[in-house]
């Protein structure tokens, strides 16, 4: 029987320590490339991220938050951004690593807060 629940331990332990990644594509119609990267970075920085890379040319973004209670790696920010046919294509992704438990939906309300934050940075 001790055989049996080690085994288990050892399966919930391996499972919690995961990468969490929450995603949204959108694509925007009414505005260039260089309206929505400038948009891009002010939306990082009000959702309280920091850029610690970004390609323009590629069309890259990073982004990292400082560390919080109980997180032993802070979430990590991609955005890419891409002008197709005259639609300006932006793919959000928050990474988690080592999270035990995305507590709250951090990473869903993290692209949430930034798309928010991007159509609003747009709209001014």
């Amino acid at each position: 029987m001790k055989k049996y629940w080690l085994i288990l331990v050892v399966l919930v332990l391996v499972s919690c320590v995961k990468q969490t990644i929450k995603q949204e594509t959108t694509f925007l119609e009414n505005h260039n490339f260089e309206e929505v990267w400038s948009a891009s970075i002010k939306a990082i920085n009000d959702i309280k991220f920091v850029v610690d890379s970004m390609d323009k040319d590629a069309g890259f973004i990073a982004a990292d938050r400082g560390r919080h209670l109980f997180e032993k790696a802070p979430p990590r920010l991609s955005v890419m951004i891409k002008e197709v046919g005259g639609k300006v294509y932006v793919d959000c992704k928050v990474l988690t690593k080592e999270q035990y438990v995305d507590i709250g939906g951090t990473g869903r309300k993290t692209v949430r807060k930034f798309m928010i934050a991007l159509n609003q940075n747009l709209n001014r």
